[in-house]
């Protein structure tokens, strides 16, 4: 994927390329309205593809198989509460 300055909004169409890509991880990264991480009220996150998760101790923090039933939820979702954004400039994992 080309890399992009900031993420997108997910879409199904962006979903189906990551997998088709070989993706098959989201990290899913809060971020507060003035973008500052927050893991406490995920109301906007960012997800980060990975192929692989990472192996460190306290590296893979919150993630999920990218062909589960959320991703593929917040993927569809036209409620501008809950707004999924997808890193285009995915990690190499």
């Amino acid at each position: 994927m080309a890399k992009s300055k900031s993420p997108v909004r997910l879409t199904p169409q962006i979903l189906h390329d990551l997998k088709r890509n070989g993706y098959q991880y989201v990290l899913i990264k809060g971020y507060t309205p003035d973008r500052r991480s927050d893991y406490i009220q995920l109301t906007n996150f960012t997800l980060v593809p990975v192929r692989q998760l990472p192996e460190g101790p306290g590296e893979k923090e919150i993630y999920a198989p990218i062909d589960s039933e959320i991703i593929e939820e917040w993927a569809n979702s036209s409620d501008p509460a809950l707004t999924a954004w997808i890193d285009h400039s995915p990690t190499k994992s």
